[in-house]
């Protein structure tokens, strides 16, 4: 009876003996993680080492352990430590993955998808239990995604690594974090959030003669107490804006979109987006496009692919619209943040963790098709992207540099900005960019009209709005058609072809808008034929349905449409082209519904020129097509 009683108290005691045992391990183990969460990587070594001798059984441990090694750079133990944890509970499918994604990390591509084979096999083994073991189905959606960018790294053939990663100075970087970039479409401001005791705020720095000036806290009323960040300038013909991200005060949801304007350099005090633009939940991230129009964001609202999702809003008549997300070809299930649309309007530049890259946020690049539709994103490659998050990323309107903010080695401290030179690849179109405004040409007041700016190659509407001023991006080698119209005025058509894009010696247009009145005439600038023919090109359609648009808004209007030639040919000759090509345009006014007696088609040949036939450009302007009104 009393051996029996003291086997029983002998058990009792080595499994209390256990629990306390199991107790401290698990002690040990928790304090190594807060110290970890707290940056205390030497004081949570220590704790996780000790946590395992107490029990060298327990799987987390090592996990943690791999954990602190990687963020301490230690690759040789890290790599220890994660065999160590599978060694110790091989039926946990999570922790292969785990192991996979660091070798990926490391570059060393054939071992991480060994590893993802033995992912795969996990759930065939002996004693697997799915409920315990099996990985999430969130898991399965980050293994497929790391198959894809293994597959794509071992594609990559380095391009990115020849690019010239420059840090951009002391003049922008100091010990201090430095991040989110921007400029307006002029490239003489650099703006940017600087993070001083926790504490977010905008910074600006101007171009001078010998580079980038010292930056300074943002001038005005932007900067307050609370954290302002991701910023989007817009430098119009007239109002001068940014767009950016207030959190947690006093907004629709937990992050909106706000903006300011500047006055006598100073920016003036935030303004809320409104509650068409934000929702309820986290809106963030604006980048305003080039002719300040369009704003993209990231958004963790309903209604989209899964996550954080990237929407769009437009400004029509000067007010913003229900944002529209960007579909499924930008979006994915997880999270597509921190967007850049670049001035050419069409190369979109995003971070995203969920199509395949090299760690957890990379940059991608998309551009938007003729039809509307995004291509599918690129990813930006070694060079740009890393094994860390990598966000905030912008290209300048020449499309010569990007700049992106990065902890690498070699900075000022925390994270700089970094210039980098893009390879052809994933350069936007360079822009240049039509700087303009409305006048009465009697009063010489500005006045509103309704501007609009057409491609003639693709008949695409670049820009429209009813405006007094406007600024708006070009691209070299393009035809581009600029009407201004007005209630009461007579429109006002001019043609643009750049040749090229420099951004330092922008388009300026002062649309001169005449009261309509009998005799007036204008010259139709966007009518175009082939060298001595008359049927009309393709390209005048955008022209000719403007002019409808003036017939049709003043129904007793009567026109002559006149045709003109420079002094090259026979004045017989002459006269027959020009008075054919007049009439092709009557015609085609009868069709869309003008009636017959309100047109009167006329060929003047080269009776009638505007400048000397000596020269070509002379002789150019000559050969012209014009309407007059002949009565209202």
């Amino acid at each position: 009876m009393i051996k029996k009683f003291l086997l029983v108290f002998i058990g009792l005691s080595t499994l209390s003996l256990f629990a306390q045992s199991k107790k401290k391990c698990q002690e040990l183990q928790d304090k190594a993680y807060a110290d970890f969460q707290a940056g205390m990587y030497n004081d949570a070594l220590s704790s996780i080492k000790k946590s395992i001798k107490c029990d060298p059984n327990a799987s987390t441990a090592y996990a943690i352990q791999a954990e602190i090694y990687e963020t301490i750079k230690d690759s040789a133990n890290a790599i220890k430590s994660h065999k160590m944890c599978i060694k110790t509970d091989t039926l946990y499918q999570s922790s292969y993955y785990y192991y996979a994604f660091y070798l990926f990390r490391m570059s060393r591509f054939d071992e991480s998808l060994a590893a993802l084979a033995q992912y795969d096999k996990v759930p065939q083994m002996k004693d697997f239990d799915k409920s315990r073991d099996a990985a999430s189905a969130s898991m399965k959606g980050k293994v497929d995604r790391l198959r894809a960018s293994i597959e794509m790294a071992k594609k990559d053939l380095g391009d990115l690594l020849k690019m010239e990663i420059q840090n951009m100075g002391e003049s922008i970087n100091s010990s201090l974090n430095e991040y989110w970039p921007g400029m307006p479409i002029n490239g003489n401001t650099f703006v940017f959030t600087r993070l001083v005791n926790n504490q977010e705020d905008f910074y600006v720095a101007k171009m001078g003669a010998n580079g980038w000036e010292k930056a300074r806290f943002a001038p005005g009323k932007i900067n307050t107490i609370e954290n302002e960040g991701t910023n989007s300038v817009y430098f119009g013909a007239k109002e001068q804006l940014m767009f950016y991200t207030v959190c947690n005060q006093g907004g629709y949801g937990s992050c909106d979109l706000f903006y300011s304007e500047m006055s006598n350099e100073k920016w003036g005090e935030r303004k809320n987006m409104g509650e068409v633009v934000n929702s309820s939940q986290w809106d963030a991230q604006p980048s305003i496009s080039g002719d300040g129009n369009k704003i993209i964001f990231s958004s963790a609202r309903p209604g989209g692919m899964g996550g954080k999702d990237l929407w769009m809003t437009q400004k029509v008549n000067g007010a913003w619209t229900k944002p529209v997300n960007l579909g499924p070809t930008i979006n994915t299930k997880l999270d597509e943040e921190a967007p850049f649309i670049h001035y050419d309007g069409v190369t979109l530049y995003f971070a995203s963790n969920g199509h395949p890259g090299y760690g957890k946020h990379d940059i991608f690049m998309s551009r938007l098709s003729d039809d509307g539709s995004w291509a599918k994103p690129e990813n930006l490659g070694k060079g740009v992207n890393t094994s860390q998050d990598d966000v905030g990323f912008y290209v300048d309107a020449s499309a010569q540099k990007a700049y992106f903010a990065s902890a690498r080695d070699g900075g000022f401290g925390g994270l700089d900005i970094y210039s980098i030179k893009l390879i052809d690849k994933f350069k936007p179109k360079p822009v240049n960019y039509l700087l303009g405004k409305v006048i009465d040409k009697e009063t010489k007041k500005p006045i509103s009209a309704k501007v609009r700016l057409v491609n003639l190659q693709t008949q695409k509407v670049i820009f429209q709005d009813s405006v007094s001023t406007f600024l708006i991006p070009v691209n070299a080698g393009n035809n581009y058609a600029l009407h201004s119209m007005a209630k009461g005025y007579m429109l006002d058509s001019r043609n643009f072809q750049p040749t090229e894009s420099t951004i330092d010696k922008p388009y300026i247009v002062e649309a001169l808008l005449e009261r309509i009145k009998t005799n007036q005439i204008v010259t139709l600038n966007n009518i175009f034929f082939d060298i001595d023919k008359y049927d009309l090109k393709p390209e005048s359609d955008v022209e000719l349905k403007t002019v409808l648009q003036l017939l049709t808004a003043n129904p007793t209007m009567k026109i002559e449409i006149s045709g003109h030639t420079d002094n090259t040919g026979s004045e017989v000759h002459n006269k027959e082209l020009s008075a054919n090509r007049a009439t092709a345009l009557k015609l085609f006014l009868e069709k869309l519904g003008i009636a017959p007696l309100r047109l009167l088609a006329k060929g003047y040949g080269a009776s009638k020129p505007n400048e000397s036939n000596d020269t070509e450009a002379g002789r150019a302007k000559n050969r012209r097509i014009e309407i007059r009104i002949l009565n209202l």
